[in-house]
């Protein structure tokens, strides 16, 4: 659902004016952020954490705008986005490649409700409690997963014949943010085609809702779980709501096509992807968790270097005179000699972390409501080094 060529021309560099530095600042920036950067860290919690779970239609949505994002921007990475028109070799290959992004996307995204729709009926219910999922399930995924591909080769292969037909029709004065193909009897069909099948996942999702909103008070009283995350229903409505958005924008291009609004849209829908499903509750608590025992890691690394090297280090020099401690009794006086003793421990277990408190008598160790002070080196009854 992106980049619908339902003109053949839409407004260009000149009519922007000073603003179309920013403009293509900003497309780029929704391709490779959002598309290339954010999906792609989305994807990769996917497939490595091992506590959140995802259907792979899911993550074929996301790959399939991490490609868009790539296709999108190979004129930058040729340092071809500004200035003259580009090489046509290159130029017939991004027009290729993104005119059927639109069609590619879309079915990815009708896949995913599909998924999710099918999920909930009462005989998929009754599936999802067998302990392995049928041949029959797994074709039905794979050909989900396999659809947005073949669409995308049916119409790029349409594409490539009207370009090598015609080298001409292929520029990048059309859409000034990418190349593309001057040619109306092959895009407006491929722009029906998206439009349909973004009706399509918008009636679904809609029957879906009213399903649950009927069955679910039933489904409760009899304990039987749905099988679904309703707070993935709820994300997914919001995700479809915005694609149907750009279905009405594309529409209204017909009418208004000296417009960069439809672009700039479309290139909004893989970060409006990332927004909505990568602050789900267990995808956030992943990353806080990554984050927090990486520091953890590097903290307790940390501590025990310290560690080590004060284990290593020879013991402090007491900062008072041993000798005080020698003397008898009648010699010094009884709180002196407390006074040195505890300069000795203190020395003994300098930059340790642990307080010393010096007794009189041994029984005071033992006091009532609290733990007894033991110094650096005996382990107490945890295994732990005081």
């Amino acid at each position: 659902m992106v980049h619908v060529p339902v003109l053949s021309k839409r407004i260009g560099a000149e009519e922007l004016g000073p603003s179309a530095h920013a403009d293509l600042v900003v497309w780029f920036i929704f391709k490779i952020l959002g598309d290339q950067i954010l999906l792609s860290l989305l994807v990769a919690t996917f497939l490595f954490s091992r506590t959140i779970v995802r259907h792979p239609t899911m993550v074929n949505v996301c790959c399939t705008w991490i490609l868009t994002g790539v296709i999108a921007s190979l004129l930058l990475y040729a340092r071809q986005q500004v200035g003259p028109e580009p090489d046509k070799g290159l130029c017939i290959a991004q027009a290729v490649l993104i005119g059927p992004v639109p069609p590619m996307t879309s079915v990815a995204a009708l896949a995913l409700v599909y998924h999710t729709w099918s999920t909930f009926r009462p005989s998929a219910l009754r599936t999802a409690m067998r302990p392995k999922p049928s041949r029959r399930n797994r074709l039905g995924t794979l050909a989900l997963l396999a659809a947005p591909y073949v669409t995308h080769l049916a119409f790029a292969a349409g594409a490539l014949h009207v370009a090598l037909e015609d080298p001409g029709r292929v520029s990048r004065e059309h859409r000034f943010f990418y190349c593309s193909i001057d040619f109306d009897p092959f895009n407006v069909p491929m722009a029906l085609f998206t439009a349909v099948v973004c009706l399509v996942a918008t009636i679904l999702e809609v029957h879906l809702i009213v399903m649950l909103s009927r069955n679910w008070r039933a489904l409760r009283r009899a304990g039987l779980g749905t099988g679904i995350d309703i707070q993935l229903i709820i994300r997914l409505s919001v995700f479809v709501a915005y694609i149907f958005c750009g279905m009405i924008v594309m529409v209204a291009t017909v009418f208004n096509a000296q417009s960069i609004l439809p672009d700039m849209f479309a290139a909004s829908v893989g970060t409006a992807f990332f927004a909505v499903f990568a602050t789900q509750p267990d995808v956030l608590r992943a990353w806080s968790q990554l984050l927090f025992c990486r520091r953890s890691k590097e903290s307790d690394a940390s501590t025990l270097r310290t560690k080590t090297a004060l284990c290593r280090s020879p013991t402090p020099l007491p900062s008072f005179d041993l000798d005080l401690l020698k003397r008898s009794d009648s010699e010094v006086d009884e709180n002196a000699r407390l006074a040195a003793l505890h300069a000795y421990y203190n020395a003994r277990v300098h930059d340790m972390g642990v307080e010393i408190e010096v007794i009189k008598r041994p029984e005071d160790a033992f006091v009532v409501g609290r733990e007894p002070r033991r110094a650096w080196g005996v382990v107490g009854n945890n295994g732990a080094h005081y």
